[in-house]
């Protein structure tokens, strides 16, 4: 009898030189290259330089034990389709079940037969390079395993297919080879268990003819012998016909079923693997793909490359010259706008401390005659007096009022104090106010929620033109009646002003559009589009930053955050 080797490599993990040596001469013998490891430690390096085709392993071994090497090698993706071969020296059906349990494919006593072991080697690496791939691309990665039982023997047929279903297989039972290959040909299996002795055709036929249909259709069953002569003849026969497996019905449930599990479990390994594979090559074709399609997009990118940066070099020099110019208008607007108000607040406040002043004297005056002459005087001359001084009382109260709005539009000005250096933020906010009023009128409620620090270094002409801008758009968002909240706060290390109105709103797609100079949604005539424009830039130049947050038909809210800690 003899096998064809193609010189696989097999690895002999044992630790007892002696033995190694002369499973060394056997295999070389049969056409195999062979090497030794004596440890299952110095067989995972040996793994490391050189994966084997096959691993014959000992039970006992120093160290790691074989059963625990089975493990390890099965967990590792690279190794885990290499087929595994058990030995030992200690026959007992235990260490059999243990060794079958810890993942080994097939289990040899050392005192088998060495054409025995051959056998079992050829079948182990025949079961590798067998095509495994699955005909139903749908079938799930956790499924239960189907099993055919082909026995003539009623009552051993049914036993076993007891013990199968308990296991958790789904069982056909057949009690023919007759029916067992029509079974076959109308329902997939997983793997058949076949006795070897049966009328008409017996198990010898069967697996001849199974394998015969194996090689054809490259089908992924796997064939487990079964006979109640349990002899060297026999697993010699079972194994040449094909079969994957032998096992004699004396046999201990518990080490059929173990048996059985190690078929299947390396027959869904090899499987997962090439699902696994062909996961991998798809992928990889489709990144073969998606890397032709983005080099030839690049390509056509690179036709368009000059022009695209043409186009974005003029369209940031064109933007570059909108800023500027847009500067240059405001800068001389404020200029002139800070001129005119501090010359109208320097000419009225002359004449107006002069009026004040008389309105005092006058006051004081006519309440010194009303105290001295009160009782000599007629009651109508009197009366006359008393209505005098409530005029200029009321006179002198008007006075004071247009005092503080020269003092306010004196302190939004800022021009005798441009330069940089620390204000009060609730007095800037409160001129801005002031200045605002007349467009407010009865129909804004305004609400104010000062923190309690109001120190701030800016620059404070700048500043009060960016609330002033807020302010006003605040106030133009509000129709009708409606509610302006103005506060401020302390965030870590920023100082927060924020402005907050029940308002119209800002659609969203014109929010990222705000900042963009002489965008306006204002009617013709009421909105230049500079204001937001002018103001983020002052901020950014503080090294700040404008929140905007905003819902059509709720309001906005505007938070402009400037560090406390700025130095000019």
């Amino acid at each position: 009898m003899s096998h064809p080797s193609n010189g696989e490599l097999i690895l002999v993990v044992e630790d007892s030189a002696t033995q190694a040596l002369r499973l060394q001469l056997v295999l070389e013998n049969a056409g195999f290259s062979s090497v030794c490891a004596y440890s299952g430690e110095e067989a995972l390096e040996e793994m490391n330089r050189l994966l084997p085709s096959l691993i014959i392993v000992d039970y006992h071994l120093p160290g790691i034990q074989g059963d625990e090497l089975c493990r390890q090698i099965h967990m590792n993706l690279g190794t885990r389709s290499i087929p595994i071969l058990m030995l030992t020296a200690d026959e007992t059906q235990t260490t059999e079940l243990h060794g079958l349990e810890s993942g080994a494919d097939d289990f040899v006593s050392k005192s088998e037969d060495t054409e025995i072991l051959l056998l079992r080697v050829h079948n182990l690496l025949r079961r590798s390079v067998r095509d495994v791939t699955v005909p139903d691309a749908a079938r799930s990665m956790f499924r239960r395993a189907r099993v055919l039982i082909v026995d003539d023997s009623n009552t051993y047929r049914e036993s076993l297919a007891a013990e199968l279903r308990d296991e958790g297989c789904e069982v056909t039972l057949a009690g023919s080879a007759a029916d067992g290959l029509r079974h076959l040909d109308e329902v997939d299996f997983d793997c058949v268990m076949v006795d070897m002795v049966m009328p008409e055709m017996d198990g010898i036929a069967f697996c001849q003819q199974l394998t015969k249909q194996r090689t054809d259709v490259e089908s992924p069953l796997v064939v487990l012998m079964l006979s109640a002569y349990e002899n060297k003849e026999n697993v010699a026969r079972a194994l040449e016909a094909g079969a994957d497996d032998f096992v004699g019905k004396s046999t201990e449930m518990s080490v059929l079923r173990a048996r059985l599990r190690a078929l299947l479990r390396r027959k869904f390994l090899l499987e997962q693997n090439q699902r696994i594979i062909e996961e991998f090559r798809l992928r990889e074709m489709e990144a073969l793909r998606a890397t032709a399609e983005k080099d030839a997009m690049e390509a056509r990118a690179a036709l368009a490359e000059g022009l695209a940066k043409a186009n974005a070099e003029l369209e940031e020099a064109n933007r570059k010259l909108r800023e500027t110019q847009v500067h240059l208008i405001q800068s001389e607007k404020m200029a002139s706008l800070g001129q005119l108000v501090a010359g109208i607040a320097h000419e009225i406040n002359n004449p107006l401390s002069f009026a004040l002043s008389n309105v005092f004297s006058i006051e004081n005056w006519l309440t010194t005659v009303l105290g001295e002459a009160a009782d000599s005087l007629p009651e109508a001359a009197r009366g006359r007096l008393e209505k005098a001084r409530s005029r200029i009382v009321d006179t002198g109260q008007g006075l004071e009022r247009v005092r503080e709005l020269v003092v306010k539009l004196r302190t939004f000005s800022r021009l005798d104090e441009g330069e940089f250096k620390t204000i009060d933020v609730r007095e800037a906010l409160e001129s801005v106010l002031l200045f605002l009023r007349h467009k407010m009128s009865n129909r804004i409620e305004l609400v104010r929620d000062y923190g309690p620090e109001a120190e701030l270094a800016c620059f404070a002409g700048q500043l009060n033109q960016v609330v002033m801008n807020i302010i006003a758009n605040a106030v133009d968002a509000i129709p009708d009646q409606g509610i302006i909240t103005v506060g401020t706060a302390i965030e870590d290390d920023m100082f927060v002003i924020e402005v907050k109105d029940n308002g119209c709103g800002i659609p969203a797609e014109n929010l990222e559009r705000i900042y963009d100079p002489f965008f306006t949604t204002k009617p013709v005539g009421q909105g230049t589009g500079l204001g937001l424009a002018i103001s983020y830039k002052i901020v950014q130049a503080h090294k700040g930053r404008i929140e905007v947050e905003s819902e059509v038909g709720a309001g906005t809210k505007v938070r402009v955050l400037i560090p406390r800690n700025l130095t000019a």
